[in-house]
């Protein structure tokens, strides 16, 4: 018998069987990216494991699978198949960046570095590891890192205008606002229609105090017309939003603002023709925000007197006589604060003179102007122009 011929034989015997299994395992494995992309998630995810069942090398099916689980929310899953396709291949630098990904989503931000890293020394010129990076970077808040990611992305992809976007977010993110700006707008000059640019740009103008270019970033997002810039909108709107006094709740305020110069004595003739009466007034205001209610019931933070720009009106048709200077005090006695019905009540006293009839305390209660200076719930400041309120305006201003 020939030794050598047998051999010969049955290797090429074997070599036929691996060539068989791989060619099926090749079938299935294409009948399992169509399911996939047919939605059919977890006939696809069978098809991916009898694939790699077939020809446990075939790091094809293993990222298939990897690819089913996380769309049948499986992370684990997924996290074992790209495990085991890069046991096979470690070479697979996008294969790298995928489980970091997923890392990313499990909030396992240890491993997921620890991938990216592995993604970028398997293929030391692909941006892609260095941009998530980045994002990670962001997350964690380590916002130098992240800056020096995106420096090393646009190193590597100079042309990417998401490279620039994510560069402008870390400076912002530092309170380098003006320089952000700079990457910002480069990133629009090279993806002009990337929302997360318009939106990062109007955080930045924002930032900087510049409300007409953030209107330009609202604007430019709207004419987008995508769900993503629609929620960018949003944000950027509640950014600017300061809020402001919507309005007077007469029927629960006992002060009248109808009437012009006049003595106190229309306010209140039974109290005010005393000598040197003092009778205490209330006026609720109503807010478009919740409102701190520290901020509002703090009197040092609310300031009564005359108004202060046109839109008031003149007190006392620009007399101001001492007698109106007698009557009110220029601060509340107290504050009150319902945060149900997002309303300030305002309580003051207001003061007779010693001779109520001839040299009497007078008063011009459609301009007596009510201003508040204090912060809603989140913080904001009051909007200068809705922290104003008297009768003559009838509205905030």
């Amino acid at each position: 018998m020939d030794l050598t011929s047998a051999t010969e034989k049955m290797f090429s015997a074997l070599l036929g069987q691996q060539d068989t299994r791989s060619g099926v395992s090749n079938a299935v494995l294409s009948s399992g990216i169509g399911l996939l992309e047919k939605g059919k998630y977890k006939e696809a995810a069978a098809a991916f494991r009898q694939a790699s069942a077939l020809s446990p090398d075939n790091v094809g099916a293993y990222n298939m699978m990897a690819q089913a689980q996380i769309k049948l929310g499986n992370n684990k899953e997924a996290i074992k198949a790209y495990t085991l396709s890069l046991k096979i291949d470690k070479s697979q630098s996008d294969v790298h960046t995928n489980l970091a990904n997923i890392y990313i989503d499990e909030k396992n931000y240890a491993e997921a570095e620890k991938s990216l890293k592995a993604a970028s020394l398997a293929d030391p010129t692909s941006p892609l590891p260095h941009y998530t990076r980045g994002h990670l970077l962001l997350q964690q808040q380590r916002f130098s890192e992240a800056e020096a990611a995106f420096n090393q992305t646009i190193r590597l992809a100079p042309r990417d205008g998401n490279a620039y976007y994510g560069l402008g977010a870390a400076l912002n993110a530092q309170g380098r606002h003006s320089e952000a700006i700079i990457q910002l707008q480069r990133a629009l000059e090279l993806k002009r229609d990337s929302a997360p640019s318009f939106k990062e740009l109007g955080v930045a103008y924002a930032a900087l105090g510049d409300s007409y270019k953030v209107d330009e970033q609202i604007s430019a997002l709207k004419a987008l017309e995508t769900a993503q810039a629609d929620s960018f909108v949003e944000d950027l709107e509640e950014l600017v939003r300061q809020p402001k006094i919507i309005g007077v709740d007469t029927e629960r305020s006992t002060f009248n603002t109808v009437f012009g110069p006049a003595p106190l004595l229309v306010l209140d003739p039974v109290t005010f023709s005393q000598p040197g009466a003092v009778k205490e007034f209330s006026i609720t205001f109503r807010f478009d925000s919740d409102m701190d209610m520290t901020s509002v019931s703090n009197i040092t933070n609310w300031k009564i007197g005359k108004p202060t720009g046109v839109s008031g009106g003149l007190y006392d048709n620009g007399l101001y006589k001492p007698t109106d200077r007698s009557s009110f005090t220029t601060m509340p006695n107290r504050v009150t604060y319902d945060p149900t019905q997002k309303s300030a009540t305002v309580y003051f006293s207001l003061y007779q003179n010693d001779t109520p009839f001839s040299e009497g305390g007078t008063i011009d209660t459609k301009h007596l102007t009510f201003t508040f200076m204090g912060k809603d719930a989140t913080g904001k400041q009051i909007d200068s122009s809705g922290d104003q309120y008297n009768g003559f305006a009838d509205k905030a201003f």
